[in-house]
This record gives structure tokens, sequence and C-alpha cells, in this order.
């Protein structure tokens, strides 16, 4: 029995995480991930000091190897530095996946952790809508000034300082006619906005009546047109699924949703008209054949390297490319390839594991016998088939922000599953309110 304190700490360290959750992807691109550190910390102590461990899980437990293996890389790799560093990240990341699944250990919490996620994606879809309603603005109307732009000049030139203070170069480009809002491109964006929507569709029809269904559903229209704002072709069709999932899944969903949907539908054939009507006509068909030409290319360079790839982080994969392919692009524009480059065939295992795995724990969470928990099922799941077609157009984890979104994911699986199966860790009040009794009654049980 764990020992019996009558502290609040627990709701302490819960009011952090909900506050990392909701502030830290309005940060730059590499201050995120500090509020997770920071916070980490804290919940080690006071985990420690309540007699508790924090537990990793399977999927924690194959993550960490595989981040191990991606830091050995580094020995091998052309860019040592990078490697290192790169792996140090994932590792760093993975933190959000602990404090979740070991935090977030009742309904009240998970929904108010799912909230203050929304809240996030909300405003980050406003700043989008602005960046590129101000753009076009600008563009068409005469009267319309440059200096009323809103490309969030704040996040871009912190962003830059952040930058500057690593040991390695890192290109901060800024994109104008396509919404990056606080992410360092229009695709990191939409990578974040397809994982993230899903939660505030969630809220719009699983919360009860109240203000975080309320929010929900203001968010949902936010992170939408956020979304669009990107012109990301892969992001469309990922959500466009996504949704799919959800609405499919319950008459409930698609009532609710359903409208959601059509606005989106309407949505993006303007969106690509705006990217496009400014470009040659070839263009759009010219970008799906470059990337084309960059998978054949990774996957020469894979059978060069199979067994241990070249080594973690895009810079092996983008001198390659530049060297041997004359092709002037950073990644693979595709997860399963970058990985496979990056960690040869024994990277390959460890990522198959981790999708198994991670698809076997919403398997169980479905099956369920409980429809709450059956419903936060169909959630990961619209998450994840969103998350993985978006990941055949774009090398998904490239930044902190991307790695933090999708172990937000992980951690919200891994939680609702103790959650579901009663294998969370309570403190000692949070037990006494389970039982509606106080921890003295609870130790008078205890030693009879």
């Amino acid at each position: 029995m764990l020992p019996l304190t009558k502290d609040k700490t627990d709701r302490k360290l819960f009011l952090g995480l909900i506050i990392t959750l909701g502030v830290s992807m309005l940060m730059p691109e590499y201050i995120a991930p500090i509020f997770v550190f920071v916070l980490y910390i804290v919940f080690m102590r006071t985990f420690k000091k309540s007699g508790r461990n924090a537990k990793m899980g399977d999927l924690g437990k194959v993550f960490f190897v595989y981040t191990v293996y991606m830091l050995m890389s580094s020995i091998w790799s052309k860019a040592h530095l990078m490697s290192a560093l790169v792996s140090l990240l994932w590792m760093g990341c993975l933190l959000t996946y602990i404090l979740i699944a070991n935090t977030v250990n009742s309904e009240d919490k998970i929904k108010s952790a799912i909230t203050a996620m929304n809240i996030s994606a909300g405003i980050i879809g406003l700043m989008a809508i602005l960046g590129i309603i101000t753009y076009n603005l600008f563009m068409h109307c005469d009267w319309y000034k440059r200096e009323w732009l809103f490309p969030n000049p704040f996040y871009w030139e912190l962003n830059d300082k952040v930058f500057d203070l690593l040991p390695i170069d890192v290109i901060n480009y800024k994109f104008r006619s396509r919404a990056s809002a606080t992410f360092d491109n229009p695709l990191i964006l939409a990578t974040y906005l397809v994982v993230a929507t899903p939660f505030c569709a969630f809220g719009s029809v699983f919360f009860e009546k109240g203000k975080h269904r309320k929010i929900s559903r203001v968010c949902l229209l936010f992170a939408l047109g956020g979304l669009v704002c990107t012109s990301s072709r892969g992001s469309f069709i990922a959500i466009g699924v996504a949704i799919l999932i959800m609405i499919l899944s319950s008459k409930k969903s698609l009532k609710k949703l359903a409208p959601f949907l059509i606005i989106l539908a309407a949505a993006v054939p303007m969106a690509l008209f705006l990217r496009f009507k400014n470009t040659k006509s070839t263009d759009f068909l010219e970008s799906d054949s470059q990337r084309f030409h960059i998978w054949q290319s990774c996957l020469d360079m894979f059978f060069k390297h199979p067994v241990f790839g070249l080594g973690a982080g895009t810079e092996n994969i983008h001198q390659s490319l530049i060297n041997d392919y004359n092709i002037q692009r950073t990644h693979a524009h595709n997860l399963f390839l970058e990985m496979l480059v990056e960690g040869g065939i024994i990277g390959g295992i460890f990522v198959i594991a981790i999708i198994v795995i991670t698809a076997k724990n919403i398997y169980k969470i479905c099956k369920l016998k409980d429809r709450k928990y059956k419903n936060y099922g169909i959630l990961y799941t619209a998450c994840l088939v969103g998350f993985v077609i978006m990941s055949v157009f774009e090398f998904t984890l490239q930044s902190a922000k991307e790695l933090m979104i999708f172990f937000m994911l992980l951690g919200f699986t891994e939680a609702t599953y103790r959650m579901a199966t009663d294998t969370i860790q309570l403190a000692s009040d949070e037990i006494a309110e389970q039982y509606e009794v106080v921890p003295d009654e609870i130790k008078e049980k205890e030693t009879v």
C-alpha cells in the first residue's frame, strides 16, 4: 500500500501538465520540449516521495531502446553531432508520453487534458487563418499594407535566436503564402493539426453539454480552418479519413461532425486554388514527381546501407540527395522511408514494433465493454490512421513539436487503457476520494 498523505501535490502536477499541453505548442520549435523537461523533474520527485514508480509500459520501453540505438548510430553517421542531438531530442520528447500515461488517471483529468490540447489547437488554427487572410489581402488589395500582415514575427524572431544557439545549422524558412502559425513550416503545422483536430472533434461530440463541449466546437472550426490554410494535400486526405472514421463509428458523430466535413470539402478546392494560382500550371504535378524521385533515391540509399542505415537525422539524407542525386531536399518526405534510411533494417523493426504495439493497445480499448472507453478508442484510431496517411507524404517526426504531439497521442492511449483496466496509480488523496473516505480512515482499515 502506498504511503498516505493529505497533500495535493498530484493535483498541482496535473495542473502543470495542463499548462504544458496548452502552452508548449504556442512556443518556438525547440523551446516547447523545455516545458516537458521541467515538468518531468517535478513529476519524478513527486512520484519518488509518494513511493510510486513511473511506468513506461511496453510501448515506452520499445521507444527507449529505439532511441538508444539511434544514439549509437551517431558513431557511423557522417553527421555525428546531428545524429546525437536528434536522438537526444527523441529521448526528451518521449517524456511527454511518460508524463501523460502516469498523470492522467481519471475521466475528469483526461477531459481537462484534451480540452487544453483543443484550446491550443484552436488558437494555432486561428493564427494560421489570420496569417493567410492578411497575406491574400496584401497580395490582391491595393489599400492593404505589408506592415499589416500577420506572420507572427515574434515567433520567427525568437525561433531564429534559438536556432543560432544550436551547435548545428538549422535553416528557418519563412512561408507567407501557406500558413505555418507557430511552427517551422506548413507541413509541420499540418502534421500537428491532423492529430490534434480529431481531439477537437471528439470533444464536440462526446463531451457532456457544457463549457468543454462548446470550447471544443469552436476549436474544431479554427483547427480545420488552420489545416486548410496549410494547403497540404496529404493532410486533407489524412484528416478527411480520420473524421470519416469518427462519423462512421456512431450515429451521434455523424449528426455532429457532418457539417464540419462539408465545410472542409468546400474549403479545400479554394485552398489549392490559392496555392497554385500564382505558380506555373505544371507545379502541381512537378511537386508530386519530385517526391517520387526522392523516394526512389531513398530506396537506393537504403539498399546501399541496409542493416544499420546512414544514422539518425535528416542531414545524412540531405547530403546524399545533393551529392548523389542533385536534389535540394532535406529528407525523404515519407516517415517509413526516412526511418529505414536512417536506421536500416534494425531501425525498421523497431518502427514496426512501435506501430504494432500502439495498434494493439487501441484495439484493446475498442474491445472493452464500457462504451465510454470505446469512444476514446475510436478517437485514437482516427488520430493514428490520419497520422499514418500523413506519414506517407511527409517525414512526420522531424521536429520537436511533431514528436511531442505524437507522444501525446500515445500517452493518452496508454493512460486510457490503464484507467479502463484499473492499473492506474493514484495519490493518497485521490484514493480517499475514490472510496469517499479520508486518508486516516484508510490507514485504520490498513492496520486491521
